[in-house]
């Protein structure tokens, strides 16, 4: 995996620790509930379904083939046990080939349900999402009819083929399966990359852990890195113990011994980050074949979990390019008169705010303090260009696609070859904070269509490709206008049809959130704290408008353009 040194210092992830001697003992280290911006965040505004508490019955005594089939789809709704209560309606030999944890389809309406012979009963639905064994998410729109096989074991009416996995309808899928991120490292160990699971509350933690020993899913291999030794899973494969106190204890097996100092803090900080969002974990202890494992803090060498941006919109004003706020424009000294000087149509702000990427008249051009600007990109019908923090600049024609230019520092030039579907046009494109997944709105003969994919670089940090897109979704009809990062795990579109805007949020791995409607408005850009950071750009009265809670509401300051700052 590629090593890099931090060019600046970085915060520390952990807040709190126990003492020294506590550590020496257990490895126990509380998760913080607050602290610096790198601090984990809340991945749901309302967590109270994770508590739901469920409580099925198994078979009636002289139940039908139609009331057994009823009753063992009533019972996913209880894992306890390992779906022990689900187990009770199959026969005998199939409860032990059973695997209810395979997949999970959200259904969506009434089912029904069909006799096939005397023996078999058909079960039929629409999905509105379905979650495989990992735990990802997908949306799906799909009709299912599942068969199954029924036997008669002392006199009752007993399963003995059925599909693996379970069916939830979709507001029950809700109420006991929440959201969890599971953490990687970026190949510069600076950040780490979120990939979102669905678990039910009850297996969450062991879920988390299973997955992160697995590593990286497949869309994100290349980008992402675990820093877990191959081959190491949990020296007790059945359960991470969730102790009354909050404690949840990890035991490893002997795999993990081949991990150096640095490596197990990484790891650490990849099990007690991922662990964070369990309610009922508020401290991870760590050993490794029962021996515990003492982990130091590290201090500014701990890598970034979410990155925060100045609060303050940047934007370009009656001439003036800067932060704005009390109805003044605030330079950035030596570099907002160079960014004027280039007629700028849009920009982009590097972390450090050493920099700016900004579209102009000529093409895309590179603004820093020191210096004057160097044009980086002379190409026609650019868009709005972005930056990565491993100081690549990323750039693209609308007309052309698939000719994604990467250049670093010195203006070499790496040639990203996205395939992108023919006759489509690149409306936006930005990279997300931690510099391992892009974003691309694109309008295509079909309408608009959202796609999110990994960024895969080599041994120098250098990109190389794009990895399997992880969402790929056609927006219906309308016009498409932009795309930004929300937060670490949700993207948001801005689409125009019938005389005002729209703006939906896709979560990675998750769902969809529509916000009402707006005027119709011609650019969208993120900022902090989700959806209430987004700041939209009307198209007739250029205001900038801000979500208020459950609409849009327009400051009443109009600018010529919103920058992206990351």
């Amino acid at each position: 995996m590629p090593e890099r040194r931090g060019r600046w210092p970085r915060p520390a992830l952990l807040a709190t620790l126990l003492a020294a001697s506590m550590l020496a003992l257990s490895a126990c280290v509380s998760i913080p509930d607050s602290g610096p911006v790198n601090a984990g965040l809340s991945l749901s505004e309302d967590n109270s379904g994770s508590n739901v508490a469920f409580n099925p019955e198994g078979p009636e005594r002289g139940a039908t083939q139609q009331g057994i089939l009823k009753g063992f789809i009533a019972s996913f709704t209880s894992a306890t046990g390992g779906y022990a209560i689900s187990k009770q309606f199959l026969s005998q030999a199939f409860s032990t080939k059973w695997d209810p944890r395979q997949s999970v389809l959200v259904r969506s309406g009434a089912p029904q349900i069909s006799p096939v012979d005397d023996t078999k009963l058909s079960y039929s639905f629409d999905t509105t999402g379905t979650v495989d064994g990992s735990g990802a998410y997908s949306q799906s729109s799909q009709s299912f009819t599942l068969p199954f096989s029924f036997v008669k074991e002392g006199g009752q009416w007993r399963i003995s083929a059925a599909p693996d996995g379970i069916v939830l309808a979709d507001q029950t899928f809700e109420r006991i399966f929440r959201q969890y991120p599971v953490y990687f490292f970026a190949p510069d160990n600076q950040y780490l990359v979120p990939d979102i699971r669905w678990y039910p509350s009850g297996t969450a933690s062991t879920r988390i852990v299973t997955a992160l020993l697995a590593g990286p899913p497949d869309w994100l291999k290349g980008a992402a890195f675990s820093r877990f030794p191959d081959g190491t899973k949990l020296s007790d494969a059945s359960s991470v113990v969730t102790q009354v106190e909050g404690v949840a204890e990890v035991d490893l097996s002997k795999e993990a011994l081949e991990a150096s100092a640095r490596d197990r803090q990484y790891m650490y900080l990849q099990l007690t980050e991922s662990l964070r969002s369990v309610p009922s974990i508020s401290q991870v202890s760590l050993s490794i074949q029962g021996t515990p494992v003492q982990i130091d803090d590290l201090g500014a060498a701990a890598p970034q979990v979410d990155m925060s941006v100045d609060s303050q919109a940047l934007v370009l004003r009656k001439n003036e390019f800067g932060f704005y706020a009390n109805n003044r424009v605030a330079d950035l000294a030596g570099i907002s008169s160079k960014v004027i000087a280039l007629t700028p149509k849009d920009a982009t702000l590097s972390s450090d705010q050493q920099e700016v990427a900004v579209l102009g008249s000529a093409g895309v051009s590179l603004v820093r303090k020191s210096g004057a600007p160097v044009l980086i990109d002379p190409r026609p019908d650019l868009i709005a260009p972005s930056l990565d923090e491993d100081g690549y600049l990323w750039s693209v024609p609308a007309s052309a696609p698939n000719s994604i230019i990467v250049f670093d520092s010195n203006g070499t030039q790496h040639s990203i070859s996205a395939k992108l579907q023919d006759g489509s046009q690149m409306v936006s494109l930005e990279v997300s904070r931690e510099g391992a997944r892009v974003v691309m709105l694109l309008s295509t003969p079909t309408g608009p269509r959202l796609m999110v994919a990994a960024i895969l670089r080599n041994e120098k940090l250098e990109p190389t490709g794009l990895g399997p897109a992880i969402v790929d979704v056609s927006l219906g009809n309308g016009v498409a206008v932009d795309a930004t990062w929300v937060d670490q795990w949700t993207v948001a579109t801005l689409i125009t049809a019938d005389g005002e805007s729209r703006v939906e949020l896709f979560a990675i791995g998750g769902q969809k959130t529509a916000l009402s409607s707006l005027i119709p408005s011609r650019q969208i850009v993120g900022g902090n704290k989700g959806k209430d950071g987004l700041r939209v750009v009307g198209r007739d009265d250029s205001a900038i408008y801000t979500w208020g809670g459950s609409s849009w509401q327009s400051s009443k300051v109009p600018v010529d353009f919103v920058a992206t700052q990351r």
